[in-house]
């Protein structure tokens, strides 16, 4: 019983490992500090106790990443994590750009972990992000509503209750108007 869960455990990890060699992205180390990731030219700024690791990177590394002009890769619990940003120039949120990289690492990554970062020699604008709409006063459904509850208000007819003691009321009950036509 033992061999046979063994060697079906073999065969997922042999699976798994040729899933991850048919995604993984091709990497060439020019010199310390130039690396071209799928044909795109990096350029490696910082790498902090090592954490800059090949294969790691060829088996995380998205073609979605080439839109950032920085790329940081952290290392926590042997797993590689990717993170893009912007250059301070462009108008995206602040904690994209990479002048809130110092936040980022005190943040989200482990204290003293290894970690580097990739500048992006030719960012891609492949993958635009989407226009904000415009706010259209005319389209608001405030504006029905208010619709709906004033032909409500304006079928109101007022009824005074007949009773003996009507001077003790300081009420009136009222009735809505019929809207449909009788025959």
């Amino acid at each position: 019983m033992n061999e046979k869960k063994r060697e079906k455990l073999e065969e997922q990890l042999a699976k798994k490992a040729r899933a991850i060699e048919e995604y993984a992205s091709t990497i060439i180390v020019r010199d310390n500090t130039n690396v071209i990731i799928d044909g795109d030219p990096y350029e490696l700024v910082e790498n902090y106790h090592d954490g800059f690791q090949v294969d790691k990177i060829k088996e995380r590394f998205s073609p979605i990443l080439t839109k950032f002009d920085y790329i940081v890769g952290d290392i926590g619990y042997d797993q590689l994590r990717l993170r893009g940003f912007y250059d301070n120039s462009k108008k995206v949120q602040p904690a994209q750009k990479i002048s809130h990289l110092q936040d980022y690492l005190l943040e989200y990554c482990n204290f003293g972990c290894p970690y580097f970062i990739l500048k992006n020699k030719n960012a891609h604008d492949s993958f635009p992000t989407p226009q904000r709409r415009k706010n259209n006063r005319k389209h608001s459904p405030k504006d029905h509503r208010n619709k709906r509850n004033s032909y409500k208000r304006n079928n109101i007819k007022t009824v005074k209750s007949r009773n003996k003691r009507q001077g003790s009321r300081h009420f009136v009950i009222r009735k809505k108007k019929d809207t449909k036509r009788r025959k």
